[in-house]
């Protein structure tokens, strides 16, 4: 905390340090701020009086203004009200003779019955004390000053409402004041050492018989006070009261009222020799070492401090440094040129090879699993790349029987459906698979997915709007499959070849043929399931 306040009283660019009014009072010393606002009364006025006091600590030179944040018609209003006659009751207890109820009068008052209205005047005071205006104004010579006797009153009146342990401390309290305010009174009278002291003393037995007899002892009893130090400290209590009284709390009316000599330890504590924190101390020290290297600077140190640090950066393996000459700039050139293609060849090689995959086990449920070493990516399944590897290694292992489905595929495209691919499917239940894969299934639109719409350039592939497309380009064998909807025909179907045309083979009322003409089916082979339609055939 102490960093903090240093920071704010000696760095203007912080203008505002916002804290609580209940943070600990001891130590915290603002004299870098001339405003105090208060957006949060407290119920106790000494918080805010303490908070505010931050303000006005040794070192404050400029004026300080105090501005207090309250809302109308809310709580606020009350703990302010609240606050004002917790004030007014302490000016009453302990600032004796300031308050002036005058003005409090003229508002409040009393009413004609003579009924105190607020106990917090001083009417109200001496209404509980029980001392009205007419004994103030004795006729007694005896009575002495009324102000005394209020003051005697009222310290009587305190001390019947404490306990005992209260009323011994608040008077030890009050002599230990008093002490202290003694050593520093300039016109008390100084103490004298040990030994003058033995030798008035011994004056004094020499000359004590004549002077007792010339003397009345009856008249020396009486003129001799009971308790001397008592009487001292009654009237450095009265002197101190009436000092207080008459200066104030303002702080300009205190520093007239010191001598010369506190006048001078209060300048030599805040000018010759203030307190300065470990922190303030650094950054002073800091500023003074940048502004004096700001001066002068040695170019020559700085650039060998720069080689030393580059030498040691490659000497660590931080730094990569080649002396190169221009002449060799074309080498290095096609150097760097042919070791990045050389990189990303092997990149591609390890990519197409598999080897950037790897196999793991999980360390929380002990399973395999699969990791690139090159993109971080985990998966639980067998990659493609790994998968398609293993095919092909089998295949040489095992022959044409278990050659990979996609290689097989892509040979079977290029033999007729009928007969060539179908002789191929009896060769194994693998190439059965690969012979009859949906890739060589010719599909036609229905009316309602908007085959009259499609453009056929955007067509897939094996996908047609009619079914005279379809049979426009379908081979010998092909499989042509009708989806739910209607078809329509318009001018008929010339089928001159053998093929599959497959509808819905669980409800054949799904897929609808509407034709206008015929359909003339002249291949050898062939049939139609799976659809309802109104076809006239002829051969």
């Amino acid at each position: 905390r102490q960093r903090y306040m240093d920071r704010f009283n000696n760095d203007t660019k912080i203008f505002c340090f916002i804290l609580s009014t209940r943070s600990g009072g001891t130590g915290v010393n603002l004299t870098g701020a001339d405003t105090v606002i208060f957006y949060d009364s407290d119920w106790n006025p000494a918080m805010d009086a303490q908070a505010q006091d931050r303000a006005h600590r040794i070192g404050q030179t400029r004026d300080v203004h105090i501005y207090r944040l309250i809302t109308e018609h809310t709580i606020e209003e009350n703990i302010l009200s609240k606050a004002k006659q917790k004030k007014n009751l302490d000016i009453l207890v302990m600032d004796k003779g300031k308050f002036d109820a005058s003005a409090l009068a003229i508002e409040e008052g009393s009413s004609d019955d003579g009924e105190i209205k607020d106990v917090y005047t001083k009417k109200g005071l001496q209404a509980i004390f029980g001392v009205s205006d007419n004994e103030d104004e004795s006729t007694d010579p005896l009575q002495g000053d009324a102000k005394d006797t209020s003051k005697e009153q009222m310290e009587m009146a305190m001390a019947s409402l404490e306990d005992e342990d209260d009323v011994k401390a608040l008077r030890g309290a009050q002599k230990e004041a008093a002490d202290e305010l003694k050593e520093f009174d300039e016109n008390a009278e100084i103490q004298k050492n040990s030994d003058e002291d033995e030798d008035e003393a011994e004056n004094h037995k020499k000359t004590g018989n004549k002077q007792q007899k010339g003397k009345n002892p009856q008249a020396d009893a009486d003129s001799k006070p009971d308790n001397p130090e008592s009487t001292d400290e009654k009237d450095l209590e009265k002197e101190f009261a009436t000092w207080q009284t008459t200066e104030g709390f303002d702080a300009t009316a205190i520093e007239k009222s010191l001598s010369p000599m506190e006048k001078y330890g209060l300048r030599f504590r805040e000018d010759i020799n203030p307190f300065y924190s470990v922190f303030f101390i650094n950054e002073e020290r800091r500023k003074m070492e940048a502004m004096e290297g700001g001066e002068e600077i040695d170019i020559e140190e700085l650039e060998s401090q720069k080689a030393m640090e580059e030498r040691q950066a490659m000497e660590d393996g931080d730094l990569l440094a080649t002396g190169i000459q221009p002449e060799d700039l074309v080498r290095q050139r096609n150097l760097y040129r042919r070791e990045k293609a050389r990189l990303i060849s092997e990149k591609k090689r390890r990519k197409l090879t598999g080897e950037n995959w790897v196999e793991r086990i999980d360390g929380l449920t002990q399973k395999p699993f699969w990791y690139n070493e090159e993109t971080g990516e985990a998966i639980w399944d067998i990659p493609t790349v790994v998968v398609e590897l293993r095919a092909h290694d089998l295949a040489r292992k095992e022959g044409w029987n278990k050659l990979p489905t996609k290689p097989l595929v892509r040979v079977m495209e290029y033999l007729v459906p009928f007969p060539d691919r179908q002789n191929c499917s009896i060769v194994s239940h693998h190439w059965r698979s690969c012979a009859t894969d949906i890739k060589f299934v010719r599909h036609v639109y229905p009316v309602e997915m908007g085959a009259l719409a499609r453009e056929p350039s955007r067509m897939e592939y094996n996908h047609y709007v009619t079914m005279s497309d379809a049979l426009a380009v379908a081979l010998p064998g092909d499989t042509i499959e009708l989806s739910d909807g209607h078809y329509w025909v318009n001018d008929g179907l010339i089928i001159d070849k053998p093929v599959k045309l497959v509808g819905d083979e669980n409800n054949p009322a799904n897929v609808v043929i509407e034709m206008s003409g015929s359909v003339l089916w002249s291949g050898k082979s062939g049939w139609i399931e799976g659809s309802k339609s109104k076809i006239l055939f002829s051969s």
